[in-house]
């Protein structure tokens, strides 16, 4: 399978994890993935359906039928949270605008926070003071690097 493929479907993987299943995208998705090569009676299916009609428990339930029948492992909700958290971290290590993370930080401080509540207070300081934050980053790479062992 190329690289494209592999990213596309764990990306399917952390939003049905996630519980952030698009119906009208994964039906799109399940075309594009069966004129990639990829085939399964759950992704045709899919694939078959109604875009502005498919529900979102139908979308979730096919979706994982279909990375199981594809031979996919599918992610728990708390490893896909540690490991939109462990992307969002590295966008902040990396220097990455604000913009781009900001809206998955809530992952990195409900991990990190301390009982000063420190890591909110990094945060909210960021702007004129990266570093104190990046600190408690470094640390929830740490914490996610040895939760997301297989992944």
């Amino acid at each position: 399978m190329s690289p494209e493929l592999d990213e596309r479907l764990l990306r399917l993987n952390l939003a049905c994890a996630d519980n952030a299943i698009d119906p009208q995208r994964v039906v799109w998705l399940a075309c594009d993935l069966l004129i990639a090569g990829l085939d399964s009676p759950a992704l045709s299916e899919l694939a078959g359906e109604s875009p502005t009609r498919l529900t979102q428990r139908e979308a979730d339930a096919l979706v994982r039928q279909v990375l199981v029948e594809l031979g996919c492992t599918l992610m728990t909700e708390d490893e896909a949270d540690w490991f939109l958290g462990r992307e969002a971290a590295r966008k902040v290590i990396a220097g990455a605008p604000r913009t781009e993370w900001n809206g998955a930080s809530w992952r990195i401080t409900t991990k990190v926070n301390d009982d000063e509540d420190g890591v909110f207070w990094a945060l909210a300081r960021y702007d004129t003071d990266p570093e104190p934050f990046r600190g408690y980053v470094r640390e929830y790479l740490r914490l996610a690097e040895e939760q997301l062992t297989r992944w």
